[in-house]
């Protein structure tokens, strides 16, 4: 089942394209790893899917009337900040708006805090955790929302590694589930690892689409990224390791 098709989606800034021409579809069981360099218009990307900036072409998401498109896609934006000094578990809620009254109780709640392992924080002040927690618990508001995709901004910017690789792990499940997850990462090596399908934008164009090995070749290394790269596959799954620049 499709989640999200556009179709010569295009978003600008001014008379330049940070989204240019671009077609794709997400499906079913799919974890998508939106990679590319700053500027190369991933969060346009997202945010023009979304109908949250004027684009033209189609989206299958921006052409839906705001509660469905809410029931259908939840959202993680780069933001982190976290502005009222509520508790983790009335915060996470918050995710449940769509489908109702947002209840601390519901059960939808207990499985978003268990999943990112928040839940002996759920009585704590947000605003009062570290930074990085502030993040586990806005990523929990959206796996709160159990929509059939979610759509995530640099969900493990800032994140220790622990928290980062339990992000990756959580997202892989919920595409095991029958879920969809788009997610924008500046980790290779997470993305390479963790998802089913890498998308690589460059200057606002998706320059390639496919399995992880596919995408990270040594030439779209160079070409977009301006580095090499080491790749291998262990007993534990693939390896990628960035390794200097291209001179």
């Amino acid at each position: 089942m499709t989640l999200l098709s556009l179709q010569n989606l295009t978003v600008r800034r001014g008379q330049c394209p940070v989204v240019d021409d671009v077609s794709l579809t997400v499906s079913r069981g799919e974890f998508v790893g939106l990679l590319g360099p700053n500027g190369a218009g991933k969060t346009s990307l997202l945010r023009g899917a979304l109908g949250l900036l004027p684009a033209e072409g189609r989206s299958s998401l921006a052409s839906l009337p705001p509660l469905a498109r809410a029931r259908a896609a939840a959202f993680l934006p780069q933001g982190r900040e976290i502005a009222w000094p509520v508790s983790v578990e009335v915060l996470v809620a918050l995710g449940r708006s769509p489908h109702g009254a947002a209840d601390p109780t519901d059960p939808a709640v207990n499985r978003a805090l268990a999943r990112m392992g928040l839940t002996a924080f759920r009585q704590r002040r947000a605003t009062e955790l570290s930074g990085g927690e502030q993040a586990r618990v806005l990523i929990a508001r959206a796996l709160a929302q159990e929509t059939p995709l979610l759509l995530a901004d640099e969900p493990v910017a800032g994140l220790d590694p622990e928290a980062q690789i339990r992000t990756m792990q959580v997202f892989a499940d919920l595409a095991a589930e029958g879920h969809g997850v788009v997610a924008a990462i500046h980790d290779l090596g997470l993305a390479a690892r963790h998802c089913s399908r890498l998308l690589l934008i460059h200057r606002g164009r998706l320059v390639a689409d496919g399995p992880p090995r596919e995408v990270l070749t040594d030439a779209a290394l160079a070409e977009v990224f301006g580095i090499k790269g080491f790749h291998t596959e262990t007993a534990d799954g693939p390896v990628f390791q960035p390794m200097g620049l291209v001179r």
